[in-house]
Protein backbone atom coordinates (compact mmCIF):
# COMPACT_ATOMS: atom_id res chain seq x y z
CA UNK A 1 0.00 0.00 0.00
CA UNK A 2 3.09 2.77 0.65
CA UNK A 3 5.38 1.16 -1.49
CA UNK A 4 5.46 3.41 -4.68
CA UNK A 5 3.77 6.60 -5.81
CA UNK A 6 0.35 6.90 -4.39
CA UNK A 7 -2.08 9.85 -4.05
CA UNK A 8 -2.89 10.28 -0.37
CA UNK A 9 -6.08 11.96 1.08
CA UNK A 10 -5.10 14.71 3.78
CA UNK A 11 -8.16 13.01 6.31
CA UNK A 12 -6.49 9.36 5.79
CA UNK A 13 -3.11 11.11 6.44
CA UNK A 14 -4.29 12.69 9.62
CA UNK A 15 -6.70 9.55 10.64
CA UNK A 16 -3.71 7.65 10.41
CA UNK A 17 -1.06 9.70 12.67
CA UNK A 18 -4.03 10.50 14.98
CA UNK A 19 -4.81 6.47 15.68
CA UNK A 20 -1.41 5.40 15.72
CA UNK A 21 -1.46 8.19 18.97
CA UNK A 22 -4.27 6.92 20.26
CA UNK A 23 -2.57 3.09 20.03
CA UNK A 24 0.88 4.63 21.18
CA UNK A 25 -1.25 6.02 24.14
CA UNK A 26 -3.10 2.82 25.05
CA UNK A 27 -1.15 -0.04 24.28
CA UNK A 28 2.25 0.40 22.45
CA UNK A 29 4.07 0.81 25.71
CA UNK A 30 2.61 4.03 26.63
CA UNK A 31 4.90 6.09 24.33
CA UNK A 32 3.69 9.85 25.29
CA UNK A 33 6.32 11.27 23.41
CA UNK A 34 5.65 10.14 19.99
CA UNK A 35 1.52 10.30 20.53
CA UNK A 36 1.69 13.94 21.30
CA UNK A 37 3.65 14.95 17.92
CA UNK A 38 1.88 12.33 16.26
CA UNK A 39 -1.88 13.80 17.54
CA UNK A 40 -0.43 17.20 16.93
CA UNK A 41 0.93 16.65 13.26
CA UNK A 42 -2.80 15.27 12.44
CA UNK A 43 -4.71 18.20 14.71
CA UNK A 44 -2.99 20.31 12.23
CA UNK A 45 -4.02 18.64 9.21
CA UNK A 46 -7.79 18.69 10.90
CA UNK A 47 -7.49 21.90 11.65
CA UNK A 48 -7.17 22.75 8.40
CA UNK A 49 -9.34 20.36 6.63
CA UNK A 50 -12.00 21.83 9.03
CA UNK A 51 -11.47 25.74 8.26
CA UNK A 52 -11.53 24.48 4.04
CA UNK A 53 -14.56 22.99 4.80
CA UNK A 54 -16.34 26.13 6.55
CA UNK A 55 -16.49 24.57 9.94
CA UNK A 56 -15.78 25.44 12.99
CA UNK A 57 -12.22 24.53 14.40
CA UNK A 58 -11.70 23.41 18.21
CA UNK A 59 -9.27 26.16 18.46
CA UNK A 60 -12.27 28.55 17.49
CA UNK A 61 -14.38 27.06 20.07
CA UNK A 62 -11.65 28.09 22.35
CA UNK A 63 -11.47 31.74 21.40
CA UNK A 64 -15.69 31.42 22.02
CA UNK A 65 -14.86 30.07 25.30
CA UNK A 66 -12.58 32.34 26.86
CA UNK A 67 -13.90 35.32 25.18
CA UNK A 68 -17.18 34.38 27.17
CA UNK A 69 -14.99 33.99 30.17
CA UNK A 70 -13.44 37.31 29.84
CA UNK A 71 -15.10 39.45 27.26
CA UNK A 72 -12.84 41.28 25.18
CA UNK A 73 -9.54 40.00 26.11
CA UNK A 74 -9.52 37.37 22.87
CA UNK A 75 -6.53 36.85 21.22
CA UNK A 76 -5.66 36.02 17.47
CA UNK A 77 -6.20 32.63 16.07
CA UNK A 78 -2.68 32.27 15.71
CA UNK A 79 -1.82 33.45 19.31
CA UNK A 80 -4.28 30.62 20.76
CA UNK A 81 -2.82 28.36 18.82
CA UNK A 82 0.74 28.60 19.71
CA UNK A 83 -0.45 28.99 23.28
CA UNK A 84 -2.28 25.17 22.86
CA UNK A 85 0.92 23.95 21.45
CA UNK A 86 3.12 25.34 24.23
CA UNK A 87 1.07 23.94 26.78
CA UNK A 88 0.72 20.45 25.15
CA UNK A 89 4.89 21.10 24.60
CA UNK A 90 4.31 19.98 20.73
CA UNK A 91 7.08 22.16 19.93
CA UNK A 92 9.33 21.32 22.62
CA UNK A 93 9.21 17.74 21.42
CA UNK A 94 10.06 18.84 17.63
CA UNK A 95 12.36 21.26 17.63
CA UNK A 96 15.68 21.75 19.70
CA UNK A 97 18.66 24.54 18.93
CA UNK A 98 21.66 25.91 20.86
CA UNK A 99 19.15 28.24 23.65
CA UNK A 100 16.57 25.42 24.46
CA UNK A 101 17.24 23.43 27.43
CA UNK A 102 18.38 19.88 26.97
CA UNK A 103 15.85 18.71 29.09
CA UNK A 104 12.06 19.26 29.19
CA UNK A 105 9.75 18.91 32.46
CA UNK A 106 6.06 18.41 31.65
CA UNK A 107 3.46 15.79 32.16
CA UNK A 108 3.52 13.67 28.82
CA UNK A 109 0.01 11.89 29.93
CA UNK A 110 -1.79 14.92 30.27
CA UNK A 111 -0.02 16.39 27.41
CA UNK A 112 -0.96 13.17 24.95
CA UNK A 113 -4.77 13.04 26.17
CA UNK A 114 -5.17 16.80 25.36
CA UNK A 115 -3.26 16.39 22.05
CA UNK A 116 -5.35 13.27 20.78
CA UNK A 117 -8.69 14.91 22.61
CA UNK A 118 -8.00 18.29 20.41
CA UNK A 119 -7.85 16.00 16.98
CA UNK A 120 -10.37 14.31 17.52
CA UNK A 121 -12.63 17.23 18.26
CA UNK A 122 -11.74 18.30 14.79
CA UNK A 123 -12.12 15.05 13.09
CA UNK A 124 -15.78 14.43 14.20
CA UNK A 125 -15.84 18.31 13.32
CA UNK A 126 -15.26 17.38 9.78
CA UNK A 127 -16.25 13.76 9.19
CA UNK A 128 -19.39 13.31 11.63
CA UNK A 129 -18.07 10.65 12.89
CA UNK A 130 -15.48 8.45 15.08
CA UNK A 131 -13.27 5.44 14.45
CA UNK A 132 -13.33 2.62 16.50
CA UNK A 133 -9.84 3.51 17.75
CA UNK A 134 -11.35 7.00 18.76
CA UNK A 135 -14.35 5.17 20.59
CA UNK A 136 -12.19 3.19 22.23
CA UNK A 137 -10.27 6.60 23.26
CA UNK A 138 -13.04 8.24 24.25
CA UNK A 139 -14.81 5.26 26.49
CA UNK A 140 -10.89 5.30 28.30
CA UNK A 141 -11.30 9.19 29.11
CA UNK A 142 -14.59 8.34 30.34
CA UNK A 143 -13.31 5.46 32.39
CA UNK A 144 -10.05 6.67 33.88
CA UNK A 145 -10.82 10.29 34.09
CA UNK A 146 -12.98 12.17 36.63
CA UNK A 147 -16.09 11.99 34.76
CA UNK A 148 -18.57 13.13 37.69
CA UNK A 149 -16.79 16.39 37.40
CA UNK A 150 -16.42 17.13 34.08
CA UNK A 151 -20.02 16.55 33.31
CA UNK A 152 -20.99 18.45 36.32
CA UNK A 153 -18.75 21.22 35.09
CA UNK A 154 -20.23 20.58 31.62
CA UNK A 155 -23.91 21.31 32.65
CA UNK A 156 -23.13 24.27 34.20
CA UNK A 157 -21.85 25.80 30.83
CA UNK A 158 -24.71 27.98 28.45
CA UNK A 159 -25.97 25.61 25.81
CA UNK A 160 -24.41 27.19 23.16
CA UNK A 161 -21.12 26.20 24.39
CA UNK A 162 -22.54 22.39 24.36
CA UNK A 163 -22.83 21.53 20.36
CA UNK A 164 -19.04 19.74 20.77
Amino acid sequence: MFSGNHRYHKVDIARGQLETAIRLFLVDGCNMFSAITLAAAAGEILHGLVLNAGKEPFVDYVIKVNDFRKPGDTPKRSSVISHIHNLLFVNALKHHDKKTEAHVEFDAEECALAAILKAIVDYETLTGEHTEAMKTFLTWTKLNLNSERIMSDFEKAPDHFKKL
